[in-house]
């Protein structure tokens, strides 16, 4: 259950919260710990006839967190609700005295952040410089290596500089001459079939001095 959500409820239901024990782990492995513990009530009712359906008590944890959401249900309380959700429909499923039952939510607002996303070349307008900016540390005292060309097949590389063209068209590549240094494209099949284009860094990377401690100590 998110902050905002939190503080909505009653002050004697807020009242019930108990410290946590734990802290919880992100996917990438940060920790961070949560308000607290709350154990509550959790009622469906129809809408049209105010009739409740289903009720089961559910373990919330609080966080501190921004989400357009009030609340997560996790498989635990699915399961006793015996319910089936559905991401891609947007709606829970489970079955009632009355029949089955559906809870809907709604799509827009689920789909309104689809804009930060690029769905195409054009999209990525990149970053400005003064927010953020990349630049190789290469030793310029070592000899520049220039790769030979690799062959492709001609489907490969028709397919190659189509994709070429878009990053150039969308501002992404661009064309340098008296090249200094050169680095072979390598075609990379996914497991749908479809190529993903990479590059052989391999020379510049031998060129660029190491970083004995990229990340601080695991603990």
């Amino acid at each position: 259950m998110y902050e905002h959500c939190f503080e909505l409820l009653p002050g004697v239901v807020r009242a019930k919260l108990i410290a946590p024990s734990t802290a919880l782990s992100g996917f990438f492995g940060e920790s961070t710990w949560p308000i607290g513990i709350i154990e509550l009530e959790l009622e469906l009712v129809d809408d049209d006839n105010k009739e409740l359906i289903r009720s089961t008590t559910v373990e919330f944890v609080v966080v501190r967190s921004y989400s357009k959401y009030y609340a997560l249900l996790g498989s635990t309380t699915l399961q006793k609700l015996a319910a089936i959700p559905s991401t891609v429909h947007g709606l829970i499923k489970f079955l009632t005295p009355f029949g089955i039952a559906t809870i809907r939510s709604e799509m827009q607002d689920a789909s309104s952040n689809t804009d930060i996303f690029a769905w195409k070349e054009e999209d990525m307008t990149g970053v400005p410089r003064e927010i953020a900016e990349h630049k190789l540390n290469a030793n310029l005292s070592l000899m520049h290596v220039g790769q030979k060309k690799l062959g492709m097949t001609p489907e490969r590389s028709e397919w190659l500089k189509a994709e070429v063209e878009k990053l150039v068209k969308a501002n992404i590549l661009r064309e340098v001459r008296y090249q200094m240094w050169v680095a072979n494209p390598v075609l990379v099949k996914k497991p749908d079939g479809s190529w993903r284009i990479c590059v052989d860094f391999t020379d510049i990377n031998k060129a660029c001095p190491k970083d004995n401690y990229p990340l601080p100590e695991i603990d």
